[in-house]
C-alpha cells in the first residue's frame, strides 16, 4: 500500500496474501517492493508492514533504504520479531561496480538488482566479485539518470523519485533553446531514451551470471504486462530447451 518506488501502484496486504497463495501453487515467488527512502517517523510503520507481508507469504522484500537492513536484523531494536525472508537490493541502490556489490552482499542481501546501463563486461566483473544472486532489467523504459540518483523530478516539481513520486520528467516534451533564445528543437522528448528490449540477449546475460530477468510492470496495463511477459517466457523456454543441462525454470507452472 505504500513505500514502493511507484507511489500510485499500491496493493493491499490482503491482495498480496491472495497472490502469494495462488502463485505458490506453481512454484512462483512473490517479491514486495519497499524501495523508497524512509523518514525516521516512518520506520516503525514500514517494519510493521514488512512483518505483515512476511506473514502473508511473501518470499522476499526489495529495499533501497539501508535502515531496513538494520531493522530487519535487529527486529526493530528487539521490539518485534525479526524479518526472516530474504532482502533484495533494489535497482534504486544504483549498483554498478563490484565494490558496491561486495558491500551490499556483506550487509546480507541475497540478491542484487543491477543498474540498467551496465555492459556485459561490467556484469561479469560484478558476478566474479559476489556469490549472491544477480537480477537485471531486460525490458521497458530506461531513465536518463541512474536509478536512485535522479533528482530531476524533485528539482522540477518537488516530487522525489526516491519517495515513489517521480513525475517521469525524462518522458516529457521539451524545447531546446540556445543562448540567444533561438529554438533549435521544439516539443520533443529530448531526454527520453529508447526503451529496453533484450529478449535476444538472454543467453548472453545468463552466461554473464544473471539469474533473474526483470520486466517493468507497475503502472502498465494488463495487456502490456501479459504480452511482454509471455513473449519473454517463450524466449526462456527456447533457451532452456536448447541448453537443458545448464538452465531450468525456478517455477513449475
Amino acid at each position: 500500500p505504500q513505500f514502493g518506488a511507484r507511489q500510485a501502484a499500491g496493493n493491499s496486504v490482503e491482495d498480496i496474501r491472495s497472490l502469494c497463495e495462488y502463485a505458490h501453487r506453481f512454484g512462483v515467488k512473490i517479491f514486495i517492493t519497499l524501495n523508497t527512502i524512509l523518514y525516521d517517523s516512518e520506520l516503525e510503520e514500514a517494519y510493521r508492514f514488512m512483518l505483515e507481508v512476511q506473514k502473508a507469504g511473501a518470499d522476499a522484500i526489495i529495499v533501497q533504504d539501508l535502515a531496513v537492513v538494520k531493522m530487519a536484523r535487529e527486529g526493530f531494536g528487539g521490539r518485534f520479531e525479526p524479518i526472516t525472508i530474504p532482502l533484495h537490493a533494489s535497482t534504486q541502490c544504483s549498483i554498478r561496480t563490484p565494490e558496491q556489490a561486495v558491500f551490499l552482499e556483506s550487509l546480507g542481501f541475497s540478491r542484487l538488482i543491477l543498474e540498467r546501463e551496465l555492459s556485459l563486461d561490467q556484469i561479469r566483473a560484478i558476478r566474479e566479485a559476489v556469490s549472491c544472486e544477480l537480477e537485471f532489467f531486460v525490458h521497458g523504459a530506461i531513465c536518463v539518470c541512474y536509478n536512485g540518483q535522479c533528482y530531476l523530478s524533485e528539482m522540477i516539481a518537488g516530487r522525489s523519485a526516491n519517495r515513489g513520486a517521480c513525475i517521469q520528467a525524462c518522458r516529457s516534451r521539451y524545447d531546446l533553446v540556445d543562448a540567444t533564445g533561438k529554438v533549435l528543437v521544439k516539443d520533443k522528448a529530448l531526454l527520453s531514451l529508447k526503451d529496453y528490449n533484450l529478449r535476444g540477449r538472454l543467453r548472453e546475460l545468463a552466461e554473464a551470471g544473471i539469474t533473474s530477468f526483470k520486466i517493468e510492470g507497475r503502472l502498465k496495463n494488463e495487456s502490456y504486462v501479459r504480452n511482454v511477459v509471455r513473449d519473454y517466457s517463450i524466449a526462456l523456454d527456447r533457451l532452456i530447451e536448447n541448453n537443458p543441462s545448464e538452465y531450468e525454470r525456478e517455477s513449475f507452472g
